[in-house]
């Protein structure tokens, strides 16, 4: 194994940066220092998960692969979430060491150059722990005591697993476990971006790491990922503009001809601080803590010449290098570049010791409300970014949204809610600061789209007093009290709506009043028919079918109609005037949910939690224009049967699709 020389300071231990002692264990443990490979159960199957609690979805594995390398059309790092504007291929976090005992240098990484499409580029780390989700949120499934905000994922890997092969790169383990925790909120101004902390942990009880330095390595692309281009990612490389903003240590990339609309939204990461394994932060200056940026070509990595780093003692020396290497020259047409964001060195860490290393994933957008540039309007998340770390995330809290039920009908949604945000206590403060509420809709699932259609505040001294007692029509709904009513009506049936009701405090003199995030209780619902007493009056719409009805999405796997006026549970049989079976669909009003149809529901994505499952009326059904061999339909007439499975009672009728 190659080595360089330590410059380990080795009077000094992580929590000795302070105390100036080693523990008495760990130092005895030098005396005896060997080779340990730690044996973890090899059941931990690597998992998937995506954010989807506020305006960026970023891709994660428990194995610290980060972004899912353009696989598929789930986000990798897409913002705004549900704009299919995407910004990261691959990242993953890169530690190196000097090992005391024996000088050797090593490196483990979470991902490196590979190739768009596939998952080749595979992590030296395996999982030790499922993915766990848990939530502040009070009405969250995973709300849990331990969350720090409003979507937590937490995970743990290791590089204590010794590869089968044992050729000359094969991997060399430093016995480290790495726990990683993101953490997000759903309002503003802390909605733009996803927090990541990587806990890493000395798991060898023989032996010390000195000179530990930590990074994130990532290939960022922006692009538009083009729903009816199979080929949609194939001319986003060679295409991107990188920029490093010390004061706030972040590296921004946007497509470069961003000006001609290819993807306005721009996106980058940040490296926001370091904490002792108390949880203290750590000044850089003070502790000889020093920040590096490098880029180099994909190509060179891939292709293993020029300077890339490809083994441990190149990677090793990119981590500490000290550089913050000028991006000129890296802009679309020159270079491919990806790009290394790294800490160190934390002196030594004993066997059991650890300490966090915390960076952020941003978005931005420019904002005509307050005519931030996209880039201005970046910089400004990633300062909120680094206030939110500064204060551990004690940041100030607006009430959280109320529990929220849709109700739809004939060209209208109902919405319900709870008065649970009017209890809530500001810890700042300690004192209840609700004022009042706000009803948002939205044709579209971007936050961008939703427009507040409804304000109402508690009469007191501030706001418009219009009070919130107007809206007071209490029920209780499957044991849960809903006090608050609104109708929105004017809605086109069978078109697809969003709705969130959020709520607001009082502000303080210090800060402005802040509202509660759409994310919390946003929810998917279509206006249209309830259930019908019999069949007699069942309808399809659009009838006829063009083939471009407005709800209609950019694939032929996105259309659909409608069956409309259905009885509670029916069988609705389709026939082509030949009398051949195209398809039946077996309707049942309290179960019925369209997860088949494309082009309401994609299971397969991962931004479509179960709060997006769309809320029916009861009595329509949506068919796929897809038979029950799976072949798209051609134009034509076709008849349908409904059956009743109450009364026996039969209807027939027809409808026609051209295409």
């Amino acid at each position: 194994m190659e080595r360089i020389s330590s410059s380990t300071r080795l009077s000094t231990s992580l929590s000795g940066l302070r105390a100036g002692l080693i523990p008495v264990v760990a130092a005895a443990a030098i005396l005896c220092a060997g080779t340990l490979t730690t044996s973890f159960a090899q059941d931990v199957d690597v998992e998937h998960q995506v954010t989807t609690g506020n305006n960026l979805g970023l891709a994660l594995q428990n194995d610290g692969f980060i972004g899912n390398n353009l696989a598929s059309r789930e986000p990798s790092m897409e913002y705004p979430l549900g704009s299919d504007i995407e910004h990261l291929v691959r990242a993953g976090v890169w530690i190196g060491a000097v090992v005391a005992s024996t000088g050797d240098t090593l490196v483990s990484t979470a991902a490196t150059a590979g190739y768009a499409g596939s998952l080749d580029a595979a992590s030296e780390y395996v999982p030790t722990s499922e993915i766990r989700q848990l939530s502040t949120l009070p009405f969250s499934r995973y709300f849990s005591p331990d969350a720090r905000s409003e979507q937590d994922f937490v995970y743990s890997f290791a590089d204590s697993v010794r590869p089968v092969d044992n050729t000359e790169d094969a991997h060399e383990p430093m016995n480290i476990q790495v726990t990683t925790t993101t953490s997000l909120f759903s309002f503003e101004p802390f909605d733009a971006f996803v927090l990541m902390d990587f806990t890493v942990e000395n798991i060898n009880p023989f032996e010390l790491l000195s000179d530990v330095y930590v990074g994130v390595y990532a290939e960022m692309a922006t692009g538009y990922k083009t729903p009816d281009d199979p080929n949609w990612r194939s001319g986003w490389f060679g295409q991107k503009d990188i920029t490093w903003v010390d004061s706030l240590r972040i590296c921004t990339e946007h497509h470069f001809n961003d000006d001609n609309g290819d993807a306005p939204a721009w996106a980058g990461y940040q490296l926001l601080g370091v904490r002792d394994g108390d949880g203290n932060a750590i000044d850089f200056a003070q502790d000889s803590l020093v920040v590096s940026f490098n880029w180099w070509n994909w190509r060179d990595e891939t292709d293993r010449i020029g300077d890339a780093p490809v083994d441990d003692i190149g990677r090793y020396r990119t981590l500490s290098n000290g550089a913050k290497r000028s991006t000129a020259g890296s802009e679309a047409g020159n270079n491919d570049p990806v790009t290394l964001i790294s800490i160190g060195p934390i002196p030594l860490l004993a066997p059991g010791e650890k300490f966090t290393v915390s960076f952020a994933w941003v978005g931005g957008e420019a904002d005509p409300r307050t005519g931030r540039t996209t880039n201005e309007d970046l910089l400004f998340n990633a300062s909120w970014a680094q206030t939110a770390f500064d204060l551990n995330l004690n940041i100030p809290l607006p009430p959280p949204s109320p529990r929220l039920k849709v109700i739809p009908d004939l060209g209208r949604l109902t919405l319900r809610w709870t008065d649970d945000p009017e209890d809530f206590i500001d810890p700042e403060s300690g004192r209840k600061d609700f004022e009042g509420y706000r009803v948002h809709m939205s044709e579209s699932r971007l936050e961008s789209e939703f427009q507040p259609i409804l304000e109402a505040d508690v009469i007191d001294s501030v706001f418009y007093n219009t009070g919130i007692e107007s809206l007071r029509d209490p029920i209780t709904i499957d044991g849960v009290d809903y006090e608050y009513r609104y109708d929105v009506t004017g809605l086109r049936d069978g078109f697809k709506y969003w709705a969130a009701v959020t709520a607001f405090d009082t502000g303080t003199q210090e800060i402005e009043s802040l509202s509660s995030g759409l994310a919390q209780n946003r929810t998917f619902a279509f206006s249209g028919s309830p259930v019908a007493e019999s069949p007699n009056d069942v309808l399809v719409f659009p009838n006829p079918y063009r083939g471009d009805a407005a709800w209609d999405g950019a694939l032929g796997r996105d259309r659909y109609l409608w069956f409309a006026n259905l009885p509670a549970r029916c069988t609705i049989r389709i026939y082509t005037l030949a009398g051949d079976l195209v398809d039946t669909i077996e309707f049942d009003s309290d179960s019925y949910a369209p997860t088949d149809i494309r082009g309401i529901y994609d299971p397969t994505d991962r931004t479509n939690p179960e709060a997006d499952l769309p809320r029916l009326p009861g009595g329509m059904a949506a068919w796929d224009l897809v038979t029950r061999q799976d072949q798209g339909v051609a134009s034509g007439l076709y008849l349908f049967y409904v059956e009743d499975h109450a009364t026996g009672d039969k209807q027939n009728g027809k409808f026609l699709i051209l295409k």
